[in-house]
C-alpha cells in the first residue's frame, strides 16, 4: 500500500428491514382491549391475561395509535357508566343507596384494572399529549354519567337529606 492513498472512513449503517403492519392492526387490538375492558366492568377478569392486554396496549401506543386507544376507552367506559347508571335507577329506597355504593365499588376495582393494562398509555400519550389520566376519568366518568344522572342525582339527595334528618331528630340510621 502506498503511503499517499487513503481509503474512505468506514461508515456502519444500521440493519433496516422493512416493516410490514397488518393495516387492520389498530382495530383488530381495539377489539381485543375493549372486550376485556367490558369483561372487568362485568367483574369476569379470571379468565384475561392482563400480560397480553399489557402488552397490546403497549404495541397501540407505540405505533402511534394511541389516540385511538384513548378515545376508545373514553367512548366505552361512557357507554358501560350508561349501563350501570340505568341499573342503578331501577333499585328502589333504601337499597338504592345500597346498589350505588355496591356499583361504586366495582368501578374503583375496574379502573383500577384498567389503568394497570394501560400505564404504558398513562405514562407516555397521555402525559404528551396533557389528557387526563385513566384513573381520575374513570372517576370523571363516573361523576358525569351516573352522580349527575338528573334521576339518581336527585333521589341520592333527596334520601341522604332524609338520612340526616332522622339521625338529626335521633332515629337510628343504618350507615351499612
Amino acid at each position: 500500500m502506498a503511503s499517499g492513498s487513503r481509503r474512505a472512513p468506514i461508515k456502519i449503517e444500521p440493519f433496516r428491514h422493512p416493516v410490514y403492519m397488518d393495516p387492520n392492526y389498530a382495530d383488530k387490538t381495539w377489539k381485543v382491549l375493549e372486550s376485556a375492558i367490558h369483561e372487568i366492568h362485568n367483574q369476569n377478569a379470571s379468565g384475561l391475561s392482563f400480560e397480553q392486554l399489557y402488552r397490546n396496549a403497549y404495541n397501540m401506543v407505540l405505533h402511534k395509535y394511541g389516540d385511538r386507544l384513548y378515545s376508545g376507552l373514553k367512548k366505552t367506559l361512557a357507554e358501560q357508566l350508561q349501563s350501570v347508571a340505568s341499573r342503578i335507577e331501577a333499585a328502589q329506597g333504601l337499597p338504592f343507596l345500597k346498589e350505588l355504593k355496591q356499583r361504586w365499588d366495582d368501578h374503583l376495582k375496574s379502573t383500577q384494572m384498567i389503568r394497570d393494562i394501560l400505564m404504558y398509555m398513562d405514562r407516555t400519550y397521555v402525559n404528551q399529549q396533557q389528557k387526563t389520566p385513566v384513573y381520575p376519568l374513570g372517576l370523571e366518568l363516573w361523576r358525569d354519567h351516573v352522580v349527575r344522572n338528573p334521576h339518581i342525582r336527585e333521589r341520592m339527595l333527596a334520601i341522604l337529606l332524609d338520612l340526616v334528618h332522622k339521625e338529626r331528630t335521633r332515629e337510628i340510621v343504618d350507615r351499612g
